[in-house]
């Protein structure tokens, strides 16, 4: 299986954003393949997890990059959750490694 590349963006289904900076750590964040959601790699490739409980690990679900699901899924949770933080406004770089990259050095736990 091939590994993604950090930062990680997880979303959960209410629309949460969580970044993972070690891929090997997602155990961590994620304590089944039962409540895992969506994330995407810093290329934009969608990730999927795998595992037992409490061994959980990520993977590519496709080499593809989806940036525009990613773009749409960060766009949500920041009218949704990062609203309430005036100082906090998307990214609006071009680029997609360049957008994950300013969107995890951007995120602060909610």
């Amino acid at each position: 299986m091939t590994q993604p590349v950090d930062p990680v963006l997880l979303f959960d289904e209410s629309g949460r954003m969580f970044v993972v900076h070690e891929p090997a750590g997602a155990d961590e964040l994620v304590e089944s393949v039962d409540e895992f959601f969506e994330g995407y790699d810093r290329r934009g490739r969608p990730v999927r997890a795998y595992g037992d409980p409490g061994q959980v690990a990520l993977a590519l679900a496709t080499t593809e990059p989806q940036g525009d699901e990613l773009r749409a899924r960060v766009k949500c949770y920041h009218s949704v959750f990062a609203a309430r933080h005036p100082t906090r406004i998307s990214s609006q770089e071009g680029n997609l490694a360049a957008f994950i990259r300013a969107v995890a050095e951007d995120w602060g736990e909610e």
